[in-house]
């Protein structure tokens, strides 16, 4: 009886859920970066360089493969982040990452209703990774080995997983912030292609979709300004306190951590982000060095502007009878939050954009194989969603 009262009561106890999301420090002690340290006799350096090696190149190869099985941008952005959650908790050394890649991609196209042939996956696999023009006959005992060892793999990704496929993606809330705004194809573009280029890091392990979506949209936003339209600045929503981001339920802080790791990957010892046709990545090396100046500037001008504005005292507020609204309230901060930020928050469903219309078009920015455009993927999404999500929402599905 007491056992029973006692299972009553710790199932009454609402225990808090785990958050899905690593943070770096549990991505820095993964086995598979051990699995690198080791190889690297303890350098961390090194090692953190051999690992992002090996995740980009692995990347490039599964995005290579699953344009030419023709599988949708969503079912290989699926399979890229069942092959960063499967490395999270295994090592490099004890599993293939060949296999795994290819066997994400077998997996992935089957959960998000685009599924190949094993066949098919198994021969265009295999000749974008040795490079060649024809894979192994389907009869012979090398063909039947590559598929078995596929099969096999499948059923430890799974176990690995957790049997957990559910995967949400950024391409969404990021289609429904633009439609918001009415923002412009440009912007949708190149916002999708910085999204397309974050899969190869692990910023899928640590944020939510809405966060890496309102990355590529600041992203997005910055190249425009250096490249196209100066000062072009994403405006303001009144419905969200004033600030643009507050639409994706996220801060600057987040913002910018996510952002300097997506610049990370073009500004590390790897080469820039290539597509299988040696198409050039989104940025050259000219484009990041002026863009990430105009954001140093951009923030040391904010950095002024906030150090004006704590030496500035309101006459409208310290002569008024009765205490306004702000008086008391620290001055704006470096991101100039408004003081009434701190006393409600803004509704969950403020910016509720209707069903997406005329699909987009690619635009003339440089891009690779990422390009994947809204366009060409578009009529998936439209139909999917009968009323299109508020930005912040972020259920994963090819716009």
């Amino acid at each position: 009886m007491q056992d029973s009262k006692s299972g009553s009561s710790a199932r009454g106890t609402a225990e808090p859920k785990p958050s899905p999301y690593l943070t770096r420090d549990q991505i820095e002690r993964s086995p598979s970066r051990a699995f690198f340290l080791k190889k690297a006799n303890g350098d961390v350096e090194l090692a953190r360089e051999k690992e992002r090696t090996a995740r980009t190149t692995t990347c490039a190869f599964m995005q290579e493969s699953g344009i030419k099985l023709l599988l949708p941008q969503l079912s290989i952005a699926t399979a890229i982040v069942f092959f960063h959650r499967f490395y999270a908790r295994m090592s490099y050394e004890t599993y293939d990452r060949v296999t795994v890649a290819t066997t994400c991609l077998f997996l992935a196209s089957k959960v998000e209703e685009s599924p190949k042939k094993l066949k098919d996956v198994v021969i265009e696999t295999y000749k974008a990774h040795h490079k060649v023009d024809k894979a192994p006959d389907v009869e012979s005992k090398e063909f039947f080995d590559l598929k078995e060892r596929v099969l096999v793999c499948e059923r430890i990704l799974l176990q690995v997983l957790g049997f957990d496929l559910s995967v949400e993606h950024a391409y969404r809330p990021l289609l429904a912030y633009v439609k918001s705004i009415k923002g412009s194809k440009d912007l949708a573009q190149i916002a999708w292609n910085f999204i397309n280029d974050s899969l190869r890091t692990t910023i899928c392990l640590q944020y939510p979709p809405r966060c890496l979506a309102a990355a590529g949209v600041h992203l997005a936003s910055k190249y425009l300004a250096t490249h196209v339209t100066k000062d072009f600045k994403l405006p303001d929503n009144p419905q969200h306190g004033g600030k643009w981001f507050l639409s994706f339920e996220t801060t600057e802080e987040t913002i910018q951590d996510i952002s300097e790791q997506i610049l990370e990957l073009y500004m590390s010892g790897n080469q820039p982000v290539v597509g299988p046709n040696g198409g050039p990545g989104i940025l050259s090396a000219a484009s990041l060095s002026l863009m990430t100046d105009n954001m140093v500037q951009a923030r040391e001008k904010a950095a002024v502007a906030a150090a004006a504005a704590v030496h500035s005292e309101p006459p409208a507020c310290a002569e008024a009878p009765t205490p306004a609204p702000c008086a008391g309230a620290p001055p704006p901060t470096e991101q100039g939050e408004e003081c009434a930020n701190g006393e409600a928050k803004p509704s969950a469903n403020s910016t509720s954009p209707s069903r997406r219309g005329a699909q987009e078009s690619a635009v003339g920015a440089p891009t690779s194989d990422r390009k994947r455009a809204p366009e060409r993927e578009g009529a998936r999404l439209e139909g999917e969603t009968e009323n299109m999500p508020d930005a912040k929402r972020s259920r994963s599905s090819d716009p």
